[in-house]
């Protein structure tokens, strides 16, 4: 009995493992999202003390356009971290049913466990593609904002 205790304890920690990173992930990007968001109404109080006056109009457009690219940008943002706290709470189920299998009558399903240990790590790959899609953008707000100052080389 101690035995398999020790290999329950020794298989549950590979999903804490990945609970830890992904908790990590989570920080970086909630961190992210709140600078998005920052930087997001700092664009809105600027755009609101432009007049309408010819001389402001390009950078009134600029800031419109740079506003929708952080309201998409943030909204991939959120969309990876909901696939980032999504992921965690797998990786909790997973090490629970490897910490319940001495409990539940022998072993678990194999098939099961690892399947859902994989559905977390999709989760955070997806969480991943969201982010790189994000920084992506995140190139075309900084063009928008240098706009015509700096040519390309």
């Amino acid at each position: 009995m101690e035995t398999q205790t020790f290999q329950v304890v020794t298989s549950a920690v590979a999903p804490i493992v990945m609970v830890s990173a992904a908790g990590l992930l989570y920080t970086g990007v909630q961190a992210k999202n709140l600078h998005l968001a920052d930087r997001l109404r700092a664009l809105m109080s600027e755009y609101r003390t432009l007049t309408p006056e010819y001389a402001h109009q390009q950078r009134r457009d600029q800031i419109v356009a740079q506003l929708a690219l952080f309201r998409k940008r943030i909204g991939l943002s959120q969309r990876a971290l909901e696939f980032i706290y999504l992921a965690m709470v797998i990786f909790v189920v997973t090490t629970l049913l490897l910490a319940a299998t001495p409990w539940i009558g022998g072993d678990a399903p194999p098939a099961v466990t690892v399947g859902v240990f994989v559905v977390g790590v999709v989760l955070l790959l997806v969480a991943l593609v969201f982010e790189f899609w994000e920084m992506h953008l995140g190139l075309r707000t900084v063009d928008l904002e240098i706009g015509g100052a700096v040519s390309d080389r």
